[in-house]
């Protein structure tokens, strides 16, 4: 059995992500493979999973080879984009969903660098709420591997503990908040020091109060009729900052650390935790066997029935439209998008496989996540809808400034348009 060589860059935090500390070594991303090698570079978070793949691709296939190199998220970015525009890219690369940087799909594909992967057998069966980020012009452009989502993780032993249930209503989780304190328990933690963690609030309020009841406001902003300043945007900020004055969230989140806020969880000193679901495993570590999690929606409104769920494309793939090994390239990213490559993926990264299918054993804590998924009650990530990464970054900074008292929601809001019409 041939074993990828593998390289690694010291990692980075995926912009929604989890932690990707990596030990460093030669090399970048991209870079020749040995004579009908397969070669594919990636984001060296997602190693643990792309890792175990290629190993069983490899043992499945034993004629073929993969060659891996690994790159921190900045450094790939700007590696993979230079790449392709000089025509030295890798075969296979890891391709945002949707838009907002530059080896997001739809900026790759629309410069002509990606292979149109419509006639691959598994390009049909992708979800309704994925498509949007994963074709272009009608044309599906990326391989949609796992999919991920959005919501308060809770830590159940210590919610049985202090004999509360989790919120089903925005009443109910003031009054949950209350609870907890009068507990001497926090009841979510907030590590908004770490920039990326202070935009997952406003993602898991948004399904509910924006994209659910105007499916079609993504597209609105697109066409220039929508602005986040006139939508229920303002509500989501509005609730994030009621939130903070009702007490729900640590002291001190400006100063409270991605990891502090999910060892507060671990230990059971805050009952629970908005972050995506690449958390859990994080938190299972620190917290040991006897300590049980769940992920569920953040409720937004008073009425159960309404509430939604971010959930989205994960990690995704495309081919080289100039890949120089590009049949080996498909037959490798069509085993990905397999029942098999997609459950050994979305198991290595707690996650869920893009599509839903009998043979996948979902981790408890994700039982919710999967039932939205397969109900079709989750949206993407807002960015990935998203024209540049500004907007991305004007969000980081205004819910910093709202959480220190520095700004309000309607002046957040309007920065956050004037970044969106600056377009790509």
């Amino acid at each position: 059995m041939k074993f990828a060589k593998r390289v690694l860059v010291l990692g980075a935090i995926l912009s929604l992500g989890a932690a990707g500390a990596c030990s460093s070594g030669p090399g970048s991303a991209g870079g020749d493979g040995g004579d009908g090698a397969v070669t594919v570079a990636a984001t060296s978070n997602e190693k643990p999973a792309l890792d175990a793949a290629v190993a069983a691709y490899e043992e499945a296939h034993p004629d073929a080879e993969i060659q891996v190199t690994y790159a921190a998220l900045d450094q790939y970015q700007t590696t993979i984009r230079t790449q392709l525009s000089s025509g030295t890219a890798p075969d296979v690369l890891f391709v945002w969903p949707g838009n907002g940087n530059p080896v997001a799909m739809e900026v790759a594909a629309g410069a002509g660098y990606l292979e149109d992967l419509s006639g691959r057998p598994w390009a049909e069966q992708i979800s309704e709420g994925i498509k949007p980020v994963a074709r272009r012009d009608g044309k599906t452009w990326i391989a949609p591997v796992g999919f991920s989502g959005i919501g308060a993780v809770y830590n159940t032993t210590a919610l049985d503990a202090a004999g509360l249930a989790v919120p089903e209503t925005w009443t109910e989780l003031l009054d949950f908040c209350a609870a907890a304190k009068r507990e001497g328990k926090v009841a979510f933690s907030l590590g908004a020091q770490t920039p990326w963690v202070t935009q997952l609030t406003s993602y898991a309020l948004t399904p509910t109060l924006v994209y659910g009841p105007n499916p079609e406001f993504a597209q609105q902003m697109a066409n220039g009729e929508a602005t986040f300043a006139d939508s229920a945007w303002q509500s989501a900020l509005n609730k994030y900052v009621e939130m903070q004055e009702r007490g729900c969230f640590n002291e001190s989140p400006l100063g409270t650390s991605y990891e502090s806020s999910l060892t507060q969880v671990a230990k059971g000193d805050a009952l629970g935790v908005v972050q995506v679901n690449s958390a859990v495993p994080a938190l299972k570590e620190q917290a040991g066997d006897d300590v049980s999690f769940d992920l569920r929606p953040l409720p937004a409104t008073d009425d159960p029935a309404e509430t939604r769920m971010a959930g989205a494309a994960g990690s995704s793939y495309g081919v080289n439209a100039a890949a120089e090994h590009k049949d080996g390239a498909l037959e490798f990213v069509d085993w990905l998008m397999s029942a098999e490559g997609m459950n050994l993926y979305a198991e290595t990264n707690a996650a869920l496989p893009s599509i839903p299918n009998d043979q996948f054993t979902v981790d408890p804590a994700l039982t919710t996540l999967q039932r939205y998924q397969e109900e079709g009650k989750t949206f993407p990530y807002m960015d990935q809808q998203w024209p540049n990464a500004r907007v991305q970054q004007a969000h980081f900074t205004a819910v910093q400034e709202l959480l220190g008292g520095r700004t309000t929601p309607a002046d957040a809001l309007r920065r956050m348009d004037e970044a969106y019409q600056q377009g790509a």
